[in-house]
């Protein structure tokens, strides 16, 4: 379902701005790519050791994609933090980096966002309720720096800007709202408990889950948790969120609840009673011209069971390119195109 009203993120020094008027659209939507391989499109992607780890947080850096995972109710939670390395176009599943929590001063991470080059880390700790910033290694290997700044209400994703001169975090809170804050860093890419704080938003949003811009600052994208709709805002200045004005609403429940559900999605088994979507990540590539979403937990109660290929809906009806076909899938990635 589309609807339209009117009132992260790859990398930004990469992209290129835009001249086709459908790249950063959401309602520009074509197809869906899907893969039977192993590949970073919602083919089997874990967290390794953690068989129950929640995918939290997602960003496309040239042909690499990123993703976070945290623990979730088992011996990873608030314990260990997971980050992944996949080359979009890879038949693996790339290398996964646990790193102990509890030595990096942290529970989990809950949502992370990366500078261009991938060195500079901002992340949100959910059970800690703190925002952190670090530099990441070749490695994966995370190294913090400044101090923990007070999230105020267990936020559950951080995101830079193009310079880390600001940095965004956000959280759902009661009335079916979300707030959503902007901080002035001291230094670029550094958060520390006395950066100052600047526009505080509340928006009709029930979960935020995360928060990303187009190559330029003009737009902002941010998905609500609760019903898969990812929501469009023009900014009138470049990256500050209080000139917000919505534009467009995605709505792609379709493709992320339980198959049980009336939607009879297949990323959800039938023995699961949950059918909230849990959309915990977003970032478009480079060019924009592709719209990566994430769902917080896939099919990880048990063994991977076999999945079919994307039976979401969109109006108008997009197209389903790649192989398609069944695969084991445990975390559901999915790759929207606008051309």
């Amino acid at each position: 379902m589309w609807v339209s009203r009117v009132s992260g993120m790859g990398s930004y020094a990469n992209r290129t701005t835009p001249v086709n008027t459908n790249l950063y659209n959401l309602a520009s939507v074509k197809s869906i790519h899907e893969t039977n391989s192993n590949n970073g499109v919602g083919i089997n992607f874990n967290a390794g050791a953690a068989d129950s780890a929640w995918m939290t947080g997602v960003q496309v850096i040239g042909t690499d994609m990123y993703i976070s995972n945290r623990g979730n109710g088992n011996s990873f939670d608030s314990t260990d933090v997971f980050i992944t390395k996949i080359a979009i176009s890879s038949t693996g599943n790339g290398a996964v980096v646990d790193q102990n929590a509890a030595g990096l001063g942290l529970n989990s991470c809950d949502g992370f966002g990366l500078n261009d080059d991938a060195t500079k880390i901002i992340f949100t700790d959910f059970h800690g309720n703190q925002v952190r910033s670090g530099t990441m290694d070749v490695n994966l290997a995370i190294t913090l720096n400044g101090s923990a700044l007070n999230a105020g209400g267990g936020a559950r994703f951080a995101r830079w800007n193009n310079d880390g001169s600001k940095y965004y975090f956000g959280y759902g809170s009661s009335g079916g709202n979300s707030i959503i804050k902007q901080y002035t860093a001291g230094t670029n890419y550094i958060v520390t408990s006395s950066d100052s704080a600047g526009t505080s938003q509340t928006l009709s949003i029930g979960a935020a889950s995360d928060l990303v811009f187009n190559s330029d600052g003009s737009k902002m994208y941010i998905p609500d948790a609760l019903t898969a709709e990812v929501f469009e805002y023009d900014l009138s200045t470049p990256y500050d969120i209080s000139t917000e004005t919505l534009v467009t609403t995605l709505d792609i429940r379709s493709f992320f609840t339980n198959s049980s559900s009336s939607t009879n999605s297949p990323w959800r088994p039938a023995s699961s009673s949950s059918s909230t979507p849990w959309i915990s990540g977003i970032s478009w590539n480079d060019d924009g011209s592709k719209f990566y979403v994430i769902s917080l937990w896939g099919t990880t109660i048990g063994p991977p069971s076999l999945q079919s290929k994307v039976s979401g809906t969109l109006n108008p009806t997009p197209t389903v390119t790649g192989e398609g076909g069944a695969r084991t899938n445990t975390m559901p990635i999915i790759e929207f195109r606008v051309q």
